[in-house]
């Protein structure tokens, strides 16, 4: 009896935590996704070093807002300016003090998604034409 008071106790501890661990999972993913459909042509030398790396940031940021803007800016960075529309650099600054602002996952989607429309068609893989539309419904409905 006493063994499944304290499973019982432990669950109603554990389980709460769970969901919010899944969201910052999901918008991990779809901020890796989003990065994967870009092409190496178009993203910076450095950023061939540092890819695995972001990855692996990404995936242990779990539900840390900071850290999740933090790797947001930096996959940005990395995106080479002649791979965006031209009209991105004159709101990258604009952009960038909004992403610092956020304060929540479902701001930080939309953030992603405004990211993800500088960059031109031509610089990310032709299989990402097909996955965009569901990437941005994913995207949008992050919490």
């Amino acid at each position: 009896m006493k063994k499944i008071v304290i499973l019982a106790c432990a669950a109603l501890i554990i389980l709460p935590l769970l969901p919010v661990k899944a969201q910052a999972n999901t918008f991990g993913q779809l901020m890796i996704e989003l990065e994967t459909s870009v092409n190496f042509s178009s993203q910076t030398d450095q950023w061939r070093s540092r890819r695995s790396g972001w990855i692996n940031d990404v995936r242990s940021a779990g539900n840390d807002l900071g850290g999740l803007k933090r790797l947001l800016i930096e996959f940005e960075t990395n995106v080479k300016f002649d791979a965006q529309v031209s009209s991105w650099r004159n709101r990258r600054n604009g952009w960038i003090s909004n992403v610092n602002g956020a304060g929540n996952i479902q701001r930080l989607g939309q953030l992603m998604i405004e990211v993800e429309t500088s960059i031109n068609f031509s610089a990310q893989t032709s299989s990402w034409r097909t996955q965009r539309a569901g990437w941005i419904n994913r995207t949008r409905s992050a919490r």
